[in-house]
């Protein structure tokens, strides 16, 4: 393996050095990747809808495409599911890359050649900077825990599935053949089954890389493995996999099939949980090197939690600014969240935050930001999205060379996200509706709260004086629960993982709704202008929660 690190640490070092001057010119590197995108892209559908052939410049650009969100492109990218050909790109849709949207249809984001190959170079460059800094990061074996790249197949027979699955099959061959676990093991649908399936495999060998977006993902797993040590140990020792854990047959024969009996790791582990009442990672992993997930944002907020079960030293490098629809920086440090923008996979455009509701808001270059400020980001890409707002809040922590280091801040209008569920105010809306006829009762007024502090959205609700009593409140959380799980699938999956913690339905006092108005108003806003927040993260003020129901039992709140 050495000699393969060193070769592709020669090979990457080449590839970084080209890179790294690129960032000494970032508008001249822009500007002919945005030309480059519009000419090969004349002939499409979009492209002659919008008058490509017709732009010689960023200003010409401007004029003839609208920002817009996804709504806009969904017909395009329809059509493009159902195999038309040339709709958005020139180049074939290798596979969509699948997320949730502002509704209930999810959003398939097109994946061409172009867009892989830029995985790749991001990827391996992530990998070529980490092992810089720590050089026994490939001592061993690599942990990465992701989503199938592989879901299911549209109506034109073309592959759709994970970010995160993409992400790993873009690493080098070497590398994906150091990761401990098979493929197949994304493929287990059964969070709970599958994150002690990740632990019984990555127990028994020295890992010295742990990488997954979400942290929280982390925090699942590591307690996992503790809270079933027992079980894990004696699997380790007899080469087997618990029968009670619902793994399918093919996967858990594969599984089974190579894994050996290991009596010494299982005296070692066990030994280990006796002498400190706990298997922690930062016993059981001694080479453990580095970990690599999110640091910014509100998943960023459970980083501290990893202490306890790695240690105060261990070292955490973001994995970078990355969506369904990109990889857009690359971090070369472990301190903070901050990475180089890559100017040469994407073009970029940002407005100041201050601006985003103007009806005409200035819009920069990534050569015309200003450090300190943030902005909301308007993306194209080479795999057919044009000016999309992706709706993120980014801040400009600095320069490399002349390029910006940006690191996420939050998801912007409308949007709460606690672990990557990026649950949208329509979603909310949509569900409450339902949840009332399902119900059969109808708050007055209601909004969302995302508890980031406690993974978990609490959902506000007044009623008008009407007696409604604790089964009816527990039936409308529970059938709220049911259709956010069903209109956002983001949503479903973190819940399944739980990673997002039940929610909470609090009752307010009659005349909350009123209260929050007027304070809005005397702080300057205008009566004719107010609109409520119905979706945010902040909190209610407990004075004003009469009970709080729960998925399980209610409990009441205060003395009222």
């Amino acid at each position: 393996m050495s000699v393969i690190v060193k070769a592709s640490a020669c090979v990457t070092g080449r590839l970084w050095s080209r890179w790294e001057k690129l960032c000494a010119d970032p508008a001249t590197v822009q500007n002919r990747l945005l030309l480059d995108i519009i000419q090969r892209n004349r002939a499409t559908a979009f492209g002659k809808d919008h008058g490509f052939a017709a732009i010689a410049n960023l200003a010409d650009y401007r004029k003839q495409v609208a920002i817009g969100d996804y709504e806009r492109l969904r017909p395009y990218v329809e059509r493009a599911e159902n195999g038309e050909a040339r709709v958005l790109t020139e180049a074939p849709v290798r596979m969509f890359t699948l997320t949730s949207g502002s509704t209930g249809a999810p959003k398939l984001i097109p994946v061409t050649e172009t867009s892989r190959a830029n995985h790749r170079q991001l990827t391996r460059l992530w990998y070529h900077r980490a092992d810089l800094d720590h050089p026994g990061l490939f001592s061993g074996k690599m942990l990465g825990v992701v989503s199938p790249a592989r879901e299911g197949k549209t109506a034109g027979n073309i592959p759709y599935g994970a970010a995160s699955g993409l992400i790993y099959q873009s690493s080098p061959r070497w590398i994906q053949n150091a990761f401990v676990l098979p493929y197949e093991v994304a493929e287990v649908k059964d969070f709970a089954a599958k994150y002690y399936l990740i632990m019984r495999v990555a127990l028994a060998q020295p890992i010295s890389f742990l990488g997954t977006p979400n942290p929280s993902t982390i925090l699942r797993l590591v307690e996992i493995a503790d809270n079933n040590k027992s079980e894990i140990i004696r699997d380790i020792r007899d080469g087997t996999i618990s029968e009670r854990w619902p793994i399918p047959g093919a996967v858990r024969q594969k599984l089974v099939a190579r894994l050996d009996r290991n009596p010494a790791r299982a005296a070692e582990l066990e030994r280990l949980a006796n002498q400190y009442g706990a298997l922690r990672p930062k016993d059981y992993w001694p080479r453990l090197q580095l970990i690599g997930c999110w640091k910014g944002g509100t998943v960023g907020v459970r980083l501290h939690e990893l202490q306890r079960w790695f240690g105060e030293s261990m070292p955490v490098r973001d994995l970078g600014y990355m969506a369904s629809e990109a990889q857009m920086t690359l971090p070369i440090s472990d301190s903070g969240s901050a990475g180089i923008l890559d100017v040469s996979a994407n073009f970029y455009e940002f407005i100041p935050e201050s601006e985003i509701a103007s009806r005409q808001p200035a819009i920069f270059t990534c050569a015309e930001l200003q450090e300190g400020e943030s902005y909301h980001l308007i993306l194209t890409t080479p795999s057919g999205l044009y000016r999309y707002d992706i709706n993120d809040v980014v801040r400009v922590a600095g320069f490399f060379q002349q390029t910006p280091l940006l690191e996420f801040v939050r998801k912007g209008r409308d949007v709460t996200n606690i672990t990557g569920e990026k649950l949208h105010v329509n979603q909310l809306i949509q569900a409450m509706a339902q949840a009332q006829i399902a119900a059969n009762i109808a708050p007055q007024h209601y909004r969302g709260c995302a508890d980031v502090d406690r993974s978990r959205y609490a959902f506000m609700v007044e009623f008008d004086g009407a007696n409604v009593n604790e089964a009816s409140l527990k039936h409308l959380l529970a059938a709220l629960e049911r259709n956010l799980c069903e209109l956002n699938i983001e949503y479903a999956q973190k819940r399944a993982s739980e990673r997002l913690k039940p929610p909470v339905l609090c009752v307010m006092e009659p005349g909350w709704y009123e209260r929050r108005a007027s304070a809005a108003l005397r702080s300057g806003g205008r009566d004719t202008q107010f609109k409520a927040q119905l979706l945010s993260t902040t909190p209610e003020a407990a004075g004003d929660i009469t009970a709080v129901i729960e998925l399980g039992e209610p409990s009441s709140h205060g003395s009222k």
